[in-house]
């Protein structure tokens, strides 16, 4: 926080939005494993009694809704705080509409931004191309893309293996863990090239 300004941001709150969503997620597969020894990635193939198989479907319904959160929220804050970074060092809005997707590389707007803004802003580049945190934030955007852009499946009741059912456009919650633990080392990694940059906020 600069003391002599008053900022206005939000990548703060999203940030405690999505922690506490993928921590809801999180126990609650823990519980589902406790009360019938399988969770949200284990639950197929296996016979349930009917009461059972009711309580695994409200706790996956559950467990999605909160994976949704934690990764739309996380994707907020990727967004959020790469431009408050690029403001809070004299840039403008002017400036992050400069930033396109990169087709030729299957990168979305804001993955650029966080490739080419830290290198304009102190001449490093926090995120490198071809590295793992840029493909695993891509992939964060990649899922809160076919989220915002949902497309419903209906299915015939009568053909479902309650032991199997699977709704295609849930997100797991591995890939909620991997959305926000991406983030975390992106906001990290451009630390490590700018440390005037505050990321307490990371461990509140």
């Amino acid at each position: 926080m600069n003391w002599d300004k008053l900022e206005f941001t939000n990548h703060e709150r999203y940030f405690e939005i999505a922690r506490e969503h993928l921590q809801k997620s999180q126990k609650t597969d823990f519980d589902l494993n406790e009360k019938l020894g399988v969770n949200s990635s284990t639950y197929q193939g296996k016979s349930l009694k009917p009461e059972d198989a009711a309580y695994l479907l409200q706790s996956l319904q559950l467990i999605n809704k909160s994976n949704i959160i934690a990764v739309v929220f996380s994707a907020l804050v990727a967004e959020s705080f790469i431009n408050y970074y690029a403001i809070s060092k004299g840039k403008d809005e002017v400036y992050l509409r400069k930033f396109n997707r990169n087709k030729n590389l299957g990168l979305g707007e804001t993955v650029v931004k966080w490739i080419n803004i830290p290198h304009e802003i102190n001449g490093n580049f926090a995120l490198t191309t071809d590295s793992a945190e840029v493909h695993n934030l891509q992939k964060l955007f990649d899922d809160r893309n076919k989220l915002a852009h949902h497309k419903a499946s209906i299915q015939n009741i009568a053909s479902l293996d309650w032991s199997n059912i699977q709704d295609p456009n849930s997100i797991t919650l591995l890939a909620a863990q991997n959305a926000n633990q991406s983030l975390v080392k992106c906001i990290e990694a451009l630390k490590r090239v700018d440390q005037s940059i505050d990321i307490n906020w990371l461990s509140n």
